[in-house]
């Protein structure tokens, strides 16, 4: 799991992109933060994370 301070550089990434998103992915979101209990942002970092993780592993292969 990461700590604060790879959230904060995982997150400052993104700082300037844009992210278009569905209805149905914003949807799936808000149902999964509340499912989760957690919040929509929270939710948000952690597919930054995910998303970051696999961009990582592809530069490796």
């Amino acid at each position: 799991m990461l700590g604060g301070e790879e959230v904060r550089i995982a997150t400052d990434k993104f700082e300037h992109e844009t992210f278009y998103l569905t209805k149905n992915q914003v949807d799936d979101i808000k149902e999964l933060a509340q499912k989760n209990e957690i919040s929509r942002s929270a939710l948000v970092r952690m597919i930054i994370r995910e998303y970051l993780a696999r961009q990582e592993g592809n530069k490796g292969k």
